[in-house]
């Protein structure tokens, strides 16, 4: 079975350890450590599967394992560096090798290099019953120009005024952050949680029901034990027969384990089977055998999930056959067009030996014919030329076809179309029968699909026997009203009553606090126009008191046209624009001003009400549209009533005419 075990370590200049032999170690190669000189080499049984996993801007040498290590020692000076990081994971042993180095490969692209550091990862399959990756991290990043970055920074203490705190010697105090928070316990809970992700939808991509899980036993409700890492020593004396106490505890442990394994397996079993018996009760007949005959196509257990994953087969099968009558069209087509230009081509060369044939029966001793012989022999030789125009340019298309199809001469070619010409028929048929095979099998499947939401249905209407319509309502308002249970029901079933109060209730003052947003843009929008009349009407009032209030300007009204023009157009168009003003419900500046004033008060609370009307909004979605599926049900029930009555009637009548009649049924 698939075990869970990741765990993570620094390894450190300060501990006596180097980056050099410890990727020597993990990946089975010829190191030389430049900073002592030596070269480091562990023999294992089993060469490992490695790789570098590097950021696009990082140098190209990063790929040389021996420099990328010695390049780290260079970096970091100080004599109790932290050289490396170091993932260590158990591999899922189900999947195939190839499955495995895909799947480290992709959690440690995503989780650790497409966040800057480079990774150096070594697959060890000593044991073929534990596989597992380590992965050796740079504790640096890369900088975009290809150059070392910084792992650490000085952050300086700073008082209330935001100046530096300086210590007795007078230097500003610092502490030093890192760059990264890989070294906070939280990030190791992800990356262990991430990897039992990665690894759980490897396995299910390839249809193993196995799973891991980063939890310990306890908070996954297990009884089991775990066991303990061997470690390299403990693991070849192992393997040599040589019993370690390591070994003795994580014998004992997996004896025990199993029999909780065994125990949980047989809870599981009884539970399903309990919750089958519970849902079947809630199918009809018909549909109890439709489940059966679609176990026997899944063999497996016809739940919706089982069913999904046909589905998924059953169309990628669909695809593939697709392709299949492509491919046989495809054939048809090129076959076609190689025989058109063989057929052309045998045409100009039978065109070539006409003319060659003119002109080898000219008779060039007859003098009198001297000139009509030549003008026959020019013509033939240029059907000649143009026939051989031709077979080139035949022959030049048929390059294409002997690539597709794999001939070198004619005779190849045919023997291909004859065999094509026999087989078609078999392969038409045999696409033919599988599409209806998948056709009845889809059918079956639909069927069994259906009785499960019916049963899930009946189900969930059993919950409310007030309610008889509920039994028609659909699967989707029935996945939503468990929702809806789930979400407001604190383990009880929410009446329907409820869901209706709280939706007319929230539906009322949803509208109410719209209708108030909307008065208040109709309000802007009546006081914007409000404003350009006001500021119209003032300035024609203003040319009409220019010459009201002038004596001059109003003696020369009587004398000027052109200033009576104006002023008995200023009039006019005062008087429309106040009487536009009054329409917008404006009598002057001051009312105006005094509008505004108040519209400025009502516009601080929009963000209150459009708040309110979010929150209220939360929700509501999903428990209008039980309410409006509860609805619809209702009316499929009436419907299926009235069609019952129209039928008890209908074989009423039906059997009166029989009896009037003396027809005896």
């Amino acid at each position: 079975m698939a075990i869970y075990h990741f765990s993570a370590q620094i390894i450190s200049r300060g501990k006596g350890q180097s980056a050099v032999a410890a990727a020597a170690y993990r990946s089975g190669e010829n190191l030389n450590d430049q900073r002592t000189n030596q070269t480091k080499f562990y023999k294992r049984e089993v060469q490992p599967d490695t790789m570098i996993l590097a950021p696009s801007h990082a140098p190209e040498w990063v790929q040389d394992r021996n420099r990328l290590w010695n390049e780290v020692e260079k970096i970091e000076k100080h004599a109790k560096s932290q050289l490396a990081r170091e993932v260590n994971i158990a591999l899922p042993k189900e999947l195939s090798h190839d499955q495995q180095k895909e799947l480290i490969r992709e959690y440690a692209q995503r989780e650790f290099v497409d966040k800057g550091m480079v990774a150096d990862i070594s697959i060890h399959r000593d044991d073929e019953d534990n596989p597992h990756a380590h992965i050796m991290l740079t504790m640096r990043p890369f900088n975009e120009d290809g150059t070392w970055g910084n792992k650490k920074k000085k952050v300086y203490e700073l008082d209330q005024n935001g100046e530096k705190i300086l210590d007795k010697k007078g230097k500003p105090k610092y502490k030093t952050h890192f760059l990264t928070d890989w070294d906070q316990k939280k990030t190791l809970e992800k990356w262990r949680e991430k990897w039992a992700n990665y690894a759980n939808k490897a396995l299910e991509r390839e249809r193993i029901e196995e799973r891991i899980s980063h939890l310990s036993n306890e908070a996954q409700g297990l009884e089991q034990l775990p066991t303990i890492h061997l470690g390299h020593v403990a693991h070849k004396m192992e393997k040599r027969g040589v019993q370690t106490d390591r070994g003795n505890i994580n014998r004992e442990r997996q004896e025990y384990n199993n029999l909780v394994v065994e125990l949980e397996t047989y809870r599981k079993e009884k539970q399903a089977l309990k919750e089958k018996e519970n849902t079947q009760q809630f199918n009809t007949p018909v549909e109890r055998t439709v489940l059966q005959n679609a176990s026997k196509i899944l063999k497996n257990e016809p739940s919706l999930e089982n069913i999904k994953k046909r589905y998924n087969q059953l169309d990628k099968w669909d695809e593939r056959l697709n392709k299949n009558d492509s491919y046989i069209r495809w054939k048809n087509e090129t076959i076609q067009g190689a025989s058109e230009h063989f057929k052309r081509i045998d045409l100009f060369n039978k065109e070539i030996q006409t003319a060659e044939k003119q002109i080898e029966n000219i008779n060039w001793l007859n003098p009198l014919k001297l000139k009509e012989n030549r003008i026959t022999k020019e013509r033939a030789e240029q059907e000649i030329s143009k026939a051989k125009g031709e077979i080139k340019f035949h022959n030049e298309k048929l390059n294409y076809h002997r690539e597709k199809l794999g001939f070198n001469s004619e005779k190849e070619f045919n023997q291909i179309k004859t065999q094509h010409e026999i087989e078609q028929p078999g392969l038409i048929q045999k696409n033919r029968n599988t599409r209806q095979y998948i056709h009845s099998e889809r059918d079956m499947l639909q069927k069994a699909e259906m009785a499960h939401k019916n049963a899930f249905v009946r189900q969930l209407a059993s919950l409310y026997p007030e309610r008889p319509e509920m039994r028609h309502m659909s699967f989707k308002t029935a996945l939503k009203l468990v929702d809806v249970n789930s979400k407001y029901g604190k383990g009880k079933v929410v009446p329907i009553e409820t869901i209706e109060k709280t939706v007319n209730s929230r539906k009322t003052e949803i509208q109410k606090l719209q209708k108030e947003v909307y008065r208040v843009d109709q309000t802007k929008e009546r006081l914007q126009r409000a404003e350009s009349y006001l500021k119209n009407f003032e300035k024609h009032q203003a040319i009409i008191e220019k010459y009201e209030n002038n004596p001059l300007l109003k003696g020369k009204l009587l004398v000027s046209k052109s200033a009576k023009q104006e002023y008995e157009n200023a009039i006019t168009n005062r008087n429309t624009y106040k009487n536009y003003m009054k329409k917008e419900g404006i009598s002057g500046r001051a009312d105006f001003e005094k509008q505004v004033k108040a519209f400025n008060e009502i516009e601080t609370k929009i963000p209150e009400y459009q708040t309110q009307i979010q929150s209220l909004e939360k929700g509501f979605g999903l428990l209008n549209a039980v309410i409006d599926g509860i609805k619809q049900a209702g009316q499929e029930m009436t419907k299926e009533q009235k069609q019952k009555e129209q039928d008890i009637k209908g074989k009423r009548k039906k059997k009166n005419i029989h009896q009037s009649y003396g027809i005896d049924r």
